[in-house]
């Protein structure tokens, strides 16, 4: 996101002004109000990737979808698993589409953390499912799916929280 500086001459210019500019500042001044400039920048970002309140819902039903698969048997496993990708795909998509922005990693370490959690209970979760199929216990996969609906919703809401709070202080 470029930011906008304003010349001696009313117009914009996107670059920041140099130390020592024309209009006689300090280097310390002009990297003041660069920073501060860079700061709104970032807090303008941080509001503008807020996610839907659509989002995580769905999230948490593709997820289901995907750890209750292996209670389907073979040829509605797939079909649970195609599903559960495609929305998810799906729903990436319209988030750009809806904040105009795409999300590729963690603001800071609270967020790092959260994302590792969460990645590693619904894991977890995928291999409870797999166990519960393969041991003759396919109805209890639907408790591991609900589980994993439950911890990807709240645990998603958890996640978007820490990496606002992340994006907006700058880490």
């Amino acid at each position: 996101m470029a930011s906008n500086f304003e010349n001696s001459d009313g117009s914009l210019d996107e670059t920041p002004p140099r130390p020592g500019d024309a209009a006689g500042r300090s280097d310390e001044t002009a990297a003041r109000e660069v920073l501060s400039v860079l700061d709104a920048d970032r807090r303008v970002l941080a509001d503008r990737i807020q996610t839907p309140a659509w989002y995580y819902p769905l999230l948490a039903l593709a997820t289901a979808l995907i750890i209750g698969s292996p209670g389907a048997g073979i040829p509605g496993q797939f079909l649970l698993v195609a599903f559960g990708c495609i929305g998810i795909v799906f729903l990436s998509l319209a988030y750009q589409r809806v904040t105009g922005m795409t999300v590729t990693r963690t603001a800071g370490p609270k967020s790092l953390a959260a994302v590792v959690v969460l990645g590693i209970v619904i894991f977890l979760l995928l291999g409870v499912s797999f166990a519960l199929a393969a041991t003759g216990y396919p109805l209890w996969i639907g408790v591991t799916a609900t589980a994993a609906f439950a911890v990807m919703w709240i645990g998603g809401r958890l996640y978007d929280r820490a990496y606002w709070q992340e994006l907006r202080r700058g880490r």
